[in-house]
């Protein structure tokens, strides 16, 4: 790796601007320049199985070599790094760790995501997600965001990151001012958190406050506006700016108000919520530099040239360059990136692996959450039921690998099981398996983003799960395990008797189930969000 002692004052121009791209990394498309940071994603980094690894990191070591100022290495490791690179470790969703009501596991979350993340040389994550999930129609937070509560939120938060950057890997909490009130996704459309000030500083406030006070080398803006800040407002669509485009939001507000002291990087550019409030993409990256956003995610390939124009042309004061810059600069030199001695790629020791196995299997157990067990069904005994029906419910049809494992799990305890997870169920289906099971278990798989749009079932997803339901004599052999949405209790199964929340559609959360439904754990669970059928079984912050 080239590097030389950085500063400021020996940066040309276009280094300098720079330093405030982060590129989107492909097999067929790698930068001709060298980018403050690079984002890891799509055919390089999910192609990545055990044999595939070495192949990433010698991209990533190809362009650490080409550096001469180290770049920051990133993804969105949201849920341990498993989550973006196949042959590494996936842990619970956020929703499920917050179910544990445990500190300690949220740093230790951090900390194997850290672990993970520096052995593919990858020195960023775009996490943890820091919204709160106040509005359960909302369809990008859901499971990905830890909580509704504030208190729990900044009890958890704070640990993940220390635990991430403790141990070498820079935290991003995002997506500032805060996603969870709107019902849209910011993906199409600029979405707004229509808190009022004295709400917002009690509560999406509070928490970035408390991440800032942490010590979070980022803060990730969002295509997402606060209306209730004094602000400008575009006369044109008589609408106020997202804080990707807002000077109050960012500059004012957060750097201003809340002293952050670190990166301001935006959402990706190409996202709908950042388009059409200027007249051309280009415009909007720059007004978006201007307003305070220090890098930009995945900008226009005349960026750099366009910037460079804004700032000899005195439009951007230089000013403004060399904040940005010493922002960036001064992450790198916390995490290590210009020491002599930096190691590009940390293997992980045996105790470190077998620490990440423990790690996820701990807030598995931990997460898992009985909301209704009216009937008794759990724990179950294959001696006194050992039939049972399990019908899978998927919108994203990945997940039907992870839904296998309870076919598996199951028959490995001694239970015969009566597995459907494609086709249409008829009525004639659904009455053959109520009668011909002791039990049958309705599984339900979601997570934001995939697929696109809300957290709803549609078509024949819809017909499989209204099968469950429209049968009453069989509403006692009925459970319901949802590994997704916590709210499909309310949704879809308002009158199953036996109800789980699982959060994460992953066979870790899989397995933990099965222990949990036969006995050989507690459920320790405790729901991190307000549920309508059971308020009083919401975590008290200890």
């Amino acid at each position: 790796m080239k590097q030389k002692k950085i500063s400021i004052e020996n940066m040309t121009l276009r280094e300098k601007i720079n330093q405030t791209i982060v590129v989107l990394m492909a097999k067929d498309k790698k930068p001709t320049f060298a980018p403050g940071a690079a984002f890891f994603f799509g055919q390089i980094i999910t192609e990545a199985d055990e044999a595939g690894l070495e192949e990433l990191r010698g991209y990533v070591k190809e362009l650490a070599d080409a550096c001469e100022i180290p770049p920051l290495i990133t993804s969105d490791f949201e849920n341990g790094c498993g989550s973006m690179v196949s042959a590494l470790t996936p842990l619970p969703y956020m929703m499920g760790l917050g179910a544990t009501n445990d500190a300690q596991l949220a740093y230790d979350y951090g900390k194997v995501t850290a672990l993970e993340a520096r052995s593919i040389g990858a020195n960023w994550t775009f996490s943890p997600v820091s919204d709160l999930n106040r509005n359960r129609r909302n369809p990008l937070v859901n499971n990905r965001g830890l909580t509704d509560n504030t208190e729990l939120a900044i009890k958890m938060l704070p640990q993940i990151v220390r635990g991430m950057q403790e141990n070498g890997l820079s935290a991003c909490a995002k997506h500032f001012p805060g996603d969870g009130m709107d019902y849209r996704d910011q993906h199409i459309t600029t979405t707004y958190n229509d808190c009022s000030m004295d709400d917002w500083r009690a509560t999406y406030g509070k928490v970035f406050s408390e991440m800032i006070k942490s010590g979070v080398d980022s803060v990730m803006a969002g295509h997402i506006g606060l209306p209730a800040y004094p602000q400008q407002i575009d006369e044109r669509l008589d609408m106020p700016y997202p804080a990707t485009l807002s000077k109050e939001l960012i500059t004012d507000l957060l750097k201003g108000e809340m002293g952050f002291d670190g990166i301001v990087v935006t959402d990706a550019l190409d996202m709908g919520g950042f388009a059409g409030w200027y007249p051309t993409q280009e415009q909007s990256e720059i007004e978006s530099f201007k307003a305070g956003c220090d890098m930009m995610l995945w900008p226009s390939d005349s960026y750099a040239d366009n910037l460079e124009k804004a700032i000899l042309s005195g439009e951007v004061p230089m000013e403004r360059l060399d904040d940005a810059v010493t922002r960036i600069l001064r992450v790198k030199e916390r995490r290590g990136l210009f020491a002599p001695d930096r190691e590009l790629f940390h293997d992980l020791s045996k105790e470190e692996a077998s620490f990440v196995k423990e790690v996820q299997k701990r807030c598995s157990d931990q997460s898992i959450t009985l909301v209704r067990n009216k009937l008794g069904h759990f724990p179950l005994d294959p001696q006194k039921s050992p039939k049972i029906g399990v019908v899978v419910i998927c919108e994203y049809a990945p997940a039907l690998k992870e839904a296998k494992a309870l076919k598996t799990e199951f028959e490995k305890r001694g239970f015969a099981v009566d597995y459907n997870d494609e086709g249409k169920i008829t009525r004639q289906e659904a009455k053959r398996l109520f009668e011909e099971n002791d039990l049958v278990i309705y599984a339900t798989f979601s997570r934001p983003f995939r697929p696109v749009g809300f957290l709803d079932y549609t078509g024949e997803r819809t017909s499989r799960l209204r099968t469950s339901y429209t049968q009453p004599s069989y509403q006692d052999k009925l459970a319901v395990v949802s590994f997704g949405s916590p709210y499909f209790g309310d949704q879809y199964f308002e009158k199953a008797q036996t109800y789980v929340n699982a959060y994460s559609m992953l066979t870790c959360s899989v397995e933990a189930f099965v222990r949990a439904a036969c006995g050989e754990i507690e459920f320790m669970g405790r729901s991190p969000v307000a549920l309508h059928e059971r308020p009083t079984s919401t975590i008290t912050v200890v």
